[in-house]
């Protein structure tokens, strides 16, 4: 039986492969769903309990003016089954580390349950600048094309909004947050990974058009989790108003991008805490 060879230029015959779009990465995050365990902390020695609260509300405090590269913040949240709330951005996934066992290794860790967490770092898309690039230098030459591509994204990572981008802090005046994780749906007929360069941009656009009538009443962080956790997106979101989340989710489910192509994970709302406010809140009566 003569067994059929593939020709010398089958692969020139392919089609190319879709484009993904270059990506600046800025501050890795950790999204960190926590309870307390009320009873043990209620039922504990007074001085026991006393010394839980002050490094837990030590750490809260820490954290709130941390001179090192990134930050945390403390939500009380509403629903989800938790209590708080965690968020960690810093500049290095070591001192994310740290960051994330913090409370855990302290004495407060006694009493705190991890329910969740969410590992990924703040990405921007640069759909625009790929589609652009794409159409001066051919993808094919990759040595022509990683050169290309590495200038662009030096030259992206220069300016003061996109490192603002990269490494967010969330707005005093926004206290409330609201956070899910997101996929791109790879169904048949439904496959966003499938689509071109092109197709892919103009939805981000039109996407993007949605969110931009938002601005000033929310602020949005983007981070990347493919090969980092088990969904593909983080989103995080501050706002002044928590009803403002609910309009921008809800708008933005009749764009295309997210009407055909996105599924969404569960979500967390909650308002941020001081180390104060930390303190009054998980003060017992230790002196019973």
């Amino acid at each position: 039986m003569k067994i059929p060879m593939t020709p010398p230029n089958a692969a020139a015959d392919l089609p190319a492969a879709p484009l993904p779009p270059a990506a600046l990465e800025g501050w890795y995050v950790l999204h960190q769903s926590l309870s307390v365990d009320w009873a043990a902390l209620k039922a504990a020695d007074p001085g026991d309990a006393r010394e839980a609260l002050a490094s837990c509300a030590a750490i809260a405090e820490a954290w709130a003016t941390a001179s090192e590269p990134g930050w945390s913040g403390v939500y009380r949240v509403a629903g989800a089954g938790v209590d708080f709330l965690i968020l960690h951005f810093r500049d290095t996934l070591d001192r994310l580390i740290e960051a994330g066992h913090q409370l855990q290794l302290s004495v407060w860790g006694d009493y705190v349950i991890v329910r969740e967490e969410y590992l990924s770092v703040v990405e921007l898309g640069l759909y625009t600048l790929t589609r652009e690039l794409a159409g001066r230098v051919d993808p094919e030459d990759r040595e022509a094309w990683d050169l290309a591509l590495a200038e662009a994204l030096a030259a992206e990572r220069e300016k003061g909004f996109v490192r603002r981008r990269l490494q967010p802090r969330q707005p005093e005046h926004m206290p409330y947050v609201c956070t899910y994780p997101m996929d791109k749906r790879r169904n048949p007929g439904q496959n966003w990974y499938a689509l071109s360069l092109e197709d892919r941009a103009a939805l981000m656009a039109a996407h993007g058009t949605v969110g931009r009538r938002f601005a000033g009443r929310l602020v949005q962080v983007i981070s990347g989790s493919m090969g980092l956790d088990d969904w593909e997106w983080a989103v995080t979101l501050w706002s002044a108003d928590p009803l403002e989340f609910k309009a921008i989710i809800s708008e933005m489910r009749y764009d295309e991008a997210s009407a055909r192509y996105a599924e969404f994970g569960p979500f967390t709302v909650g308002k941020r805490l001081s180390g104060k406010e930390m303190r009054d809140l998980l003060t017992v009566d230790c002196d019973r």
